[in-house]
C-alpha cells in the first residue's frame, strides 16, 4: 500500500471513528512517518477552509457510498497547496487512488477537482478556520478579535519545548534554541526525531510545553515535601517535581501512559522519591488516608488548548464534552482537598480553553471549601533566567491562564489553566 493510500484510510479512521493519529502513527513504516505528520495534521489543521474550496468546485454532492473520495480530495488538495511535491505528480497519485478505491468515473472528477484547487496555491497560504461546533465552545469565553486570534495560530507548526535538569541557558546554545525566562528550551524546527537529539539519550531534558511546565515553577522550597501527583502520566509535571527534590506519589489510570512514565523516569534516572500508582485518582483518593503537604491535579479535561498538537480535538469535543469534564474535574478538585495537609498547596491545571474547566472550577471550589484560599500566582515565580520574556497577561486575577497567541512572535504555546489553592485552616 502506498503511503498516501494509506494517509486517506487513516484520515477516515481519525474522522469517523473518532481515534487520535498518535495512537495510529505507529502503523507507518518508520520512512514515511515524516510525510504522513505532515499530511494528516496539515489536512486537520487546514480542512475548514479546504472543504470551502472543495465545496465550490464540486459540481455535486459526493454520494455516500464514495464518502472516502472527500479524504481522497482533502489530502490531494494538501499536498497541492502546501508541499513542494510537483502538481502533475500529486494529481496522477490521487486519481489513481480514486480509481483503486472507487471506479474510473470518480477519478475523474478528482482529476479535474485538484487541477482547479493548484490554481489557488496563494490565496490559501494563510488561510485558516476553526470548526464551527469548536467556534462554539471558544464563544461561551472569548471575544471574536480573540477566536481571530487563535484560528491564526493553526497555520504555524507547534514548536517543541524542553524542560531541561541543570543550566538552560547552555542547553539552549547547544541545540540552537529559544532560552525563555522560566528556563524552558525552545527548538528550531527538528527534521529528525526527537530521540536523537543531543542529551536525549543522557537523560539531559525531556520534552513538555512551555504552558505546563509553568504550574510547577511556582512552588518553592519542596525538597523532602510529600507529594501527590494526579493524572501524572506521562510525566512531564513529575519529572520537574522530582527535580526540585520532592518525595513523588504519581498516580495515573492508563498502565501504557504509566509505561511511558517509568521509560520517561528511568532515561531522566529519576528513581529516587518516585511511587507510581495505576489507579482512577478518584477511586484513588477515595481509599487512602495519606495526607500531602502538595496536590498536583492535572486534571482529565477536553484538551483543546492542545488543538496545534492535536487538531483532532476541532473535531472530537463539543460543548456537551466540556460539560461531562467539569463534572469529573470537580468530583476529583473536591476529594483532593481532603488529603492536603494544613498550609498545604493544591494546584489545579488543565490544557482546555474553556474557563468552565479553569476559572469557573476555582470560583464554585472556593464558595464551597471557606477554609481554602487563592494563592496569587507571581510573575517573579517563573523570571529565573534573563532571557526570552514570557507573554505579561498570562497571570490574570492571580491564576494562569496562556492562550495559543501568547508569544506568538516565539512560536506560541498551549491554551493552558492553573491556580494554586492554599489549606489555610
Amino acid at each position: 500500500m502506498s503511503v498516501r493510500l494509506a494517509c486517506v484510510l487513516t484520515l477516515q479512521k481519525i474522522l469517523e471513528e473518532k481515534v487520535f493519529f498518535s495512537t495510529l502513527k505507529n502503523s507507518f513504516k518508520p520512512n514515511d512517518k515524516a510525510f504522513a505528520n505532515f499530511l494528516i495534521l496539515t489536512a486537520l489543521r487546514r480542512k475548514p477552509v479546504i472543504d470551502k474550496l472543495l465545496g465550490i468546485m464540486l459540481s455535486k454532492k459526493i454520494p455516500n457510498k464514495n464518502k472516502v473520495l472527500t479524504y481522497v480530495l482533502l489530502l490531494g488538495a494538501v499536498e497541492l497547496l502546501y508541499s513542494q511535491t510537483p502538481d502533475y505528480a500529486v494529481i496522477n497519485e490521487y486519481v489513481s487512488i480514486a480509481k483503486k478505491l472507487t471506479d474510473v468515473f470518480s477519478s475523474r472528477m478528482v482529476n479535474a477537482v485538484l487541477r482547479k484547487v493548484a490554481l489557488k496555491k496563494a490565496e490559501m497560504q494563510n488561510a485558516c478556520a476553526f470548526p464551527e461546533s469548536f467556534k462554539q465552545i471558544l464563544k461561551q469565553d472569548y471575544t471574536p478579535s480573540q477566536i481571530a486570534q487563535m484560528e491564526s495560530m493553526l497555520c504555524l507548526e507547534a514548536p517543541i519545548d524542553l524542560t531541561v535538569k541543570e543550566n538552560p541557558e547552555i542547553w539552549a546554545q547547544k541545540l540552537n534554541g529559544i532560552l525563555f525566562e522560566n528556563g524552558t528550551v525552545r527548538l528550531p524546527t527538528i527534521k529528525t526525531g526527537i530521540e536523537s537529539s543531543e542529551g536525549f539519550k543522557e537523560g539531559c531534558w525531556w520534552v513538555q510545553d512551555l504552558a505546563a511546565s509553568l504550574p510547577v515553577c511556582f512552588i518553592s522550597n519542596i525538597v523532602g515535601k510529600k507529594v501527590l501527583d494526579l493524572c501524572a502520566a506521562p510525566g512531564g509535571k513529575t519529572a520537574q517535581l522530582l527535580s526540585k527534590g520532592a518525595v513523588v506519589t504519581a498516580v495515573d489510570i492508563s498502565p501504557e501512559r504509566l509505561s511511558t512514565l517509568k521509560e520517561n523516569m528511568s532515561r531522566l534516572d529519576f528513581h529516587q522519591n518516585l511511587s507510581v500508582v495505576c489507579a482512577d485518582g478518584l477511586v484513588f483518593l477515595q481509599n487512602t488516608k495519606e495526607k500531602f503537604d502538595i496536590i498536583l491535579l492535572d486534571a482529565p479535561c477536553s484538551a483543546t488548548g492542545t488543538f496545534r498538537k492535536h487538531p483532532e480535538v476541532m473535531y472530537f469535543k463539543t460543548l456537551e464534552d466540556v460539560k461531562k469534564q467539569t463534572n469529573i474535574q470537580q468530583k476529583l478538585l473536591f476529594e483532593a482537598a481532603k488529603h492536603l495537609s494544613k498550609e498545604g498547596v493544591l494546584i489545579y491545571a488543565t490544557c482546555a480553553l474553556s474557563k468552565a474547566e479553569g476559572e469557573e472550577q476555582i470560583k464554585h471550589f472556593l464558595a464551597q471549601h471557606t477554609d481554602f484560599a487563592l494563592l496569587p500566582l507571581l510573575k517573579t515565580s517563573f523570571q529565573k533566567y534573563p532571557a526570552k520574556k514570557l507573554d505579561e497577561s498570562i497571570i490574570d486575577k492571580q491564576v494562569l491562564r496562556t492562550l495559543p497567541y501568547h508569544n506568538k512572535n516565539d512560536g506560541g504555546a498551549d491554551g493552558f489553566f492553573a491556580a494554586a489553592l492554599v489549606r489555610i485552616q
